[in-house]
């Protein structure tokens, strides 16, 4: 697979993954907290698919002596990736904090 390919998938599923964590903080905010849950157990796959992605398709080839292509693409993949990780880290703090402040 090729560098932009890579690139675009791992954004793409980064994507995906904050619009459910950004679905699952306003569901807090409103108080709906199982369905905040739920939100956020589906941004899991994935980010988990992003990171193999990451670790299987960049950093090992690259661990193994493969010269790969690096450019703008493939670092904004990367750092979209660990942002939205990140997010999802912050996002859990915050539910747990509307959780406490709606009892």
């Amino acid at each position: 697979m090729n560098t932009e390919k890579i690139a675009f998938d791992i954004i793409s599923l980064a994507g995906d993954a904050k619009a459910e964590l950004q679905k699952a903080l306003k569901l807090a905010r409103e108080g709906k907290f199982e369905k905040a849950q739920e939100q956020l157990e589906k941004a899991t796959p994935q980010l988990q698919k992003a990171h193999q992605l990451q670790t299987q398709e960049l950093l090992t080839r690259e661990a193994n002596g493969e010269k790969l292509q690096f450019n703008v693409l493939i670092s904004h993949a990367q750092d979209y990736l660990m942002t939205t990780y990140i997010l999802k880290d912050v996002a859990v703090e915050i539910i747990n904090l509307y959780q406490l402040i709606k009892k």
